[in-house]
């Protein structure tokens, strides 16, 4: 158990740091080259239009063959992605290697998180998927350190990332398979039956998903553009980025052991209501770094581990052989919230700068308000005495 976990902690720390050396890496190289904003952009955001089109295709590849070929494949897609980057310097190339390295960490990530919860007892979901946001995000965080390699040699940090990847493929095929729950009740054969039955009884746990991804995915697309027209340098734009990303992971895991000491959902809405506060805030101190550090530091502890508790409150509410769809939905739901959010974000952007903030104020508090309203769904003890039955 602990070799497994760490093992899928080893391949999630893996994913984040890729996708956080190719973001900046790649807009960087696209931006010498002379590529106009947009289509950098554009570039850009087809990484997560891969996510979105693997989601609905791997399920049924993960209940027939397992943990292990599923992860597999996605590891080998992104690690020859990796490689063929310095091969085919083109934009078109690189939009098409962008699109299956967002297909290969689908993939993975959707073959790593259903074995986690499937694994987990219910009364420690909550620090295992703290770990597990943990993980990606300490990745993510260092990934673009590795993006400077490029000066040393264009091929380096590919290289360097797609070895990584490789490695943790070797790792993953030397483990033992296995398979989700395949007790299922007839009337759930068809994945649109089991994605309505998800969506009827726990479409609250996926808001969590969606409004983490469209708060990372403003804070790193649109903010910055805010940042500079307020006068703001490109240090200090990145420190405070950075102070938000260092502080969610501090409190990955003591955020997770009160989640699964005090419930998901009132943890949750606390933390939400924190947030909400926290940028409430910002629009009135947008103008000063030191209270802007603070006010990032806060939301950043607070809202860091909104995914990770999403996934836990949700694979609670679920039983197992219903956790493969609704791990499917919160990736879905994440992707839909990065794609949302810069485009909200360049929304409001033509807004007054005291106005900028008040996206994230009401995201959080309408995701606050409808956890609170939210009924829950049947105890997942229920579904398992149908199960039985």
């Amino acid at each position: 158990m602990n070799r497994r976990f760490a093992l899928i902690l080893s391949i999630v720390f893996i994913s984040g740091f890729t996708q956080g050396l190719l973001i900046p890496l790649l807009s960087v190289l696209l931006e010498r080259s002379g590529t106009s904003t947009f289509l950098n952009g554009l570039s850009a955001a087809v990484l997560y239009i891969g996510v979105i089109v693997a989601a609905p295709l791997v399920e049924r590849p993960l209940r027939k063959h397992g943990y292990v070929p599923v992860i597999s494949f996605g590891l080998a897609l992104v690690a020859v992605s990796l490689f063929a980057f310095p091969l085919l310097p083109s934009v078109i190339a690189w939009m098409v290697l962008r699109f299956l390295v967002g297909f290969g960490d689908q993939t993975l990530h959707y073959g790593s998180q259903v074995w986690v919860t499937a694994i987990t007892p219910r009364e420690r979901l909550g620090r295992t998927m703290s770990l597990y946001g943990m993980a990606f995000g300490l990745g993510f965080a260092l990934g673009p350190l590795a993006a400077p390699l490029v000066d040393v040699a264009r091929p380096l940090p590919f290289v360097l990332s797609g070895v990584l990847t490789i490695i943790v493929f070797l790792l993953i095929r030397r483990t033992k398979n296995e398979h989700p729950s395949s007790v299922m009740p007839e009337e759930l054969n068809s994945a649109a039956s089991r994605y309505r039955l998800v969506l009827a009884s726990a479409w609250f746990t996926l808001l969590p998903g969606f409004t983490y991804g469209f708060l990372e995915a403003t804070l790193n697309a649109s903010f910055p553009v805010f940042a500079t027209r307020n006068g703001y340098g490109l240090s200090e734009t990145t420190t405070l980025i950075t102070t938000f990303v260092v502080s969610s992971l501090l409190m990955q895991l003591p955020l997770g052991r009160l989640a699964d000491r005090y419930g998901k959902r009132k943890t949750l809405i606390t933390v939400l209501f924190i947030g909400s506060v926290a940028f409430a805030a910002a629009c009135f101190f947008y103008m000063n770094f030191g209270a802007l550090f603070l006010i990032f530091a806060v939301s950043g502890m607070a809202l860091g581990s909104t995914y990770s508790l999403g996934v836990a409150y949700m694979s609670e509410q679920l039983p197992a052989h219903l956790l493969p769809t609704g791990n499917l939905l919160a990736g879905i739901a994440f992707s839909l919230g990065s794609i949302t959010g810069p485009l909200a974000g360049s929304l409001w952007l033509t807004l007054p700068p005291s106005f900028y903030f008040t996206l994230f104020v009401l995201v959080l508090s309408t995701l606050s308000y409808l956890l609170f309203r939210a009924r829950k769904s049947e105890p997942a003890s229920q579904f398992e005495e149908s199960e039985a039955s």
